[in-house]
C-alpha cells in the first residue's frame, strides 16, 4: 500500500505511473490530498482545543484555592464548550482518517519504471530469458 506521504509529494508521478496500468487514479489522488490536507488541519486544530482545555483546568484549580469561585465556575463552562467542540473535531478526523484508509487501499502498487505499457500479459516484453 501507498502512503499518504508519498502519494502528497509524487501525485504526478503516482498518476502517470498507474496509467501505464490502465488505472485512471487522478480522482483518487486528488481526493487521497484533499482529504491528507483536512485530517492535518483538523487534528491541528484538536490539538489546539485539547492544549486550551488543559490550561483552563489547570487554571480552575488555582481559581477555587484563591476563592474566586465565580471565575472558577464561568471556566467550568468554557471547558463544557470546549469538550463539545473537541468532541466534534475528534469525529470528523476519524471520519477523515477511514475515508483515507479506504482511498489508500484502492490504489494498487507502481508498477516499476521499466515495465511497458500494457493492459495484461500479452502486452509485456522479453527482457532475458534463462536456461
Amino acid at each position: 500500500m501507498l502512503t499518504t506521504k508519498f502519494i502528497t509529494e509524487n501525485a504526478t508521478e503516482v498518476i502517470a505511473r498507474l496509467a501505464k496500468k490502465h488505472f485512471d487514479a487522478s480522482l483518487i489522488v486528488s481526493e487521497v490530498i484533499s482529504l491528507d490536507t483536512l485530517r492535518k488541519t483538523t487534528q491541528t486544530k484538536l490539538d489546539e482545543v485539547l492544549a486550551e482545555m488543559n490550561a483552563i483546568s489547570k487554571a480552575i484549580g488555582d481559581l477555587y484555592k484563591q476563592g474566586k469561585k465565580q471565575e472558577a465556575d464561568e471556566a467550568k463552562e468554557k471547558t463544557v464548550v470546549l469538550k463539545e467542540k473537541s468532541k466534534e473535531l475528534s469525529d470528523i478526523l476519524d471520519s477523515a482518517e477511514q475515508k483515507l484508509h479506504t482511498l489508500l487501499l484502492q490504489i494498487p502498487n507502481l508498477p516499476h519504471a521499466s515495465v511497458p505499457e500494457g493492459k495484461g500479459a500479452d502486452d509485456n516484453t522479453i527482457e532475458r530469458s534463462g536456461g
